[in-house]
């Protein structure tokens, strides 16, 4: 999976997206869920097949099978299994047999909001995990060095994406920048 793509493509159809709002907060709050929408959509063109699935509240279609549409994450890619019961009338299930990908999505600017969803996805063991921030008018470097240490905590592969922020949506030429943690601090991602 070429992450940067994805985060690209999604964006890229997330603003050519008629979104309206009765105020500005609701405008931005409906780009937002654009850009999810999208996100969800590109996720699922790579993974979703008979043994893999994207977990998000707002998608549906994992509820029939699962008891749900949404696991722990904003968003979540999960390796699944089958199974039978071993009841006198067997049923057949599905099960999630592994977390593939954690994401979480905080487009709110403020560090503190951002470490609340760094701490959500270290308590998970999914080999990759991406966070997706709200990119900063003077520079995401602050907020990389921020974050360098708790996502070194585990061992998972960390991403980062800054996406510009729906308010900004009109005003910015800025394509969003994807990081990954390297062991000498955060790489721009290939």
């Amino acid at each position: 999976m070429n992450l940067r793509d994805i985060i690209n493509a999604s964006f890229n159809e997330a603003v050519k997206v008629l979104t309206m709002g009765t105020s500005s907060s609701a405008l931005f709050r409906a780009r937002e869920r654009a850009y999810v929408k999208s996100l969800i959509k590109q996720l699922q063109s790579e993974y979703e097949n008979e043994d893999q699935r994207v977990f998000a509240s707002s998608k549906r279609g994992n509820a029939n099978d699962f008891g749900t549409n949404h696991l722990l994450y904003d968003i979540a890619v999960c390796r699944i299994g089958a199974g039978g019961t071993a009841e006198r009338k067997p049923e057949d299930f599905l099960y999630v047999a592994e977390a593939l990908w954690q994401i979480e999505i905080d487009f709110s600017r403020e560090w503190r909001s951002v470490i609340q969803a760094v701490n959500r996805l270290n308590c998970g063991a999914a080999p990759d995990k991406l966070l997706i921030a709200s990119a900063l008018a003077q520079g995401n470097e602050r907020l990389l060095n921020t974050l360098r240490t708790p996502a070194a905590a585990g061992k998972s592969r960390w991403h980062i994406a800054f996406v510009p922020h729906p308010e900004d949506w009109e005003d910015d030429k800025g394509a969003p920048q994807v990081w990954r943690l390297a062991e000498d601090g955060w790489a721009v991602a290939p």
